[in-house]
């Protein structure tokens, strides 16, 4: 199982192993596009305006109103008109989800709220983000380390028991008992028997998971762990916007939610469709197609990311800029294509911003 650390390790300050009461916290959660201009980060809003100058070494995108920054060799947190909220004190400091953000200091991780209050001390070795009001922890046990789930407040739901977890989707996350994952409903009770190699997130009803091995085979399953596409591809991805995309003799083709291909074509590597249209890379340019396979926006950049709010991420010229859904410049190309930020954004929106699928 692939640990999530880049969104859901995480950032608090004060340590402390006692609860504090958290004031209640009203952000502004206007959208705020992540850019990298000469070295430095900063962001400009929808329509390309500088809302908050280049000035930080590090910084993740905007979740719930706060984005982590790194300042003089540490990470804290600002609102979207760039106020520093929570000071720079933590080694690293992850997105908030659920109101909640996983911070380190050292080689613990703690968790913190929006006022940067603590909610736990540093007792855990790594974490995961909260999702669906929970969130998985590691501590020490042994040699090794036992993984449990937390609640908003800290306190333990789940017990710490098994050899790896992941964040809950769909009200099932996966786990790893010894050698194989399965899949524990909020209760902790094992829904669906350890028996995959490995085992992603529920995404639109299905999860992909691989069995018999490193060098096994993926494949769907339900949430009652029914392999509803047999496995029988050597990669895949999750579902998002009704399709994902899968390997089979070294070529990749999508399908729908009943592994029936969508378009009548392979492609050279994988793509993700967000608000119906994916980014394809044709004679070394990159367009965006729709569901039927048409190219509504003609290959002409350098690289392109997925569509988020009616935008998405282009390369022209080598900088950075952003279209809409006509394929015109909305954000003229003047910053650094920054592939770390550009990652970092598209996990963010396909794995912890629910996907509306329309197609059957």
């Amino acid at each position: 199982m692939k640990r999530l650390l880049i969104l859901t390790l995480l950032a608090l300050a004060l340590c402390t192993a006692c609860h504090k009461e958290e004031k209640p916290v009203k952000l502004d959660s206007s959208f705020r596009f992540l850019v990298n201009f000469n070295g430095k980060y900063g962001y400009c809003d929808q329509g390309g305006t500088t809302v908050i100058p280049p000035q930080f070494d590090s910084a993740s995108l905007f979740s719930e109103g706060l984005a982590t920054v790194r300042i003089k060799g540490k990470d804290g947190y600002i609102d979207v008109n760039g106020k520093v909220v929570i000071p720079p004190s933590f080694d690293f400091g992850s997105l908030f989800l659920n109101g909640r953000a996983a911070v380190k200091k050292g080689d613990r991780y703690a968790y913190i709220g929006q006022s940067g209050t603590p909610v736990t001390g540093f007792d855990y070795i790594s974490t995961f983000g909260f999702s669906e009001g929970l969130a998985a922890v590691v501590i020490p046990k042994g040699n090794a380390g036992k993984a449990g789930f937390i609640d908003v407040n800290g306190t333990y739901v789940i017990k710490p028991q098994f050899d790896d977890a992941s964040h809950f989707s769909e009200g099932l996350a996966a786990v790893k008992v010894g050698r194989q994952h399965g899949y524990i409903d909020k209760t902790g009770k094992m829904v669906i028997q350890p028996q995959f190699y490995e085992a992603a997130m529920f995404r639109e009803g299905l999860a992909m998971v691989k069995i018999n091995g490193k060098f096994g085979m993926v494949g769907f399953v339900d949430n009652t762990g029914n392999m509803i596409i047999p496995a029988q591809y050597t990669e895949g991805t999750n579902f998002n916007d009704g399709v994902a995309a899968v390997k089979t003799k070294g070529t990749w083709q999508l399908i729908d939610r009943t592994g029936k291909p969508t378009i009548n074509k392979e492609f050279p590597s994988p793509t993700i469709y967000s608000e119906g249209l994916a980014p394809l890379m044709v004679d070394k340019k990159v367009g965006y197609m729709d569901k039927t396979g048409k190219m509504v926006i003609k290959p002409q950049f350098e690289s392109g990311s997925i569509f988020v709010n009616g935008l998405a991420p282009v390369m022209l010229g080598g900088k950075l800029g952003c279209i809409d859904k006509n394929g015109k410049m909305v954000i003229e190309p003047r910053f650094e294509w920054d592939q770390r930020a550009i990652d970092q954004y598209t996990h963010y929106y396909t794995h912890f911003v629910p996907s509306v699928a329309k197609d059957k």
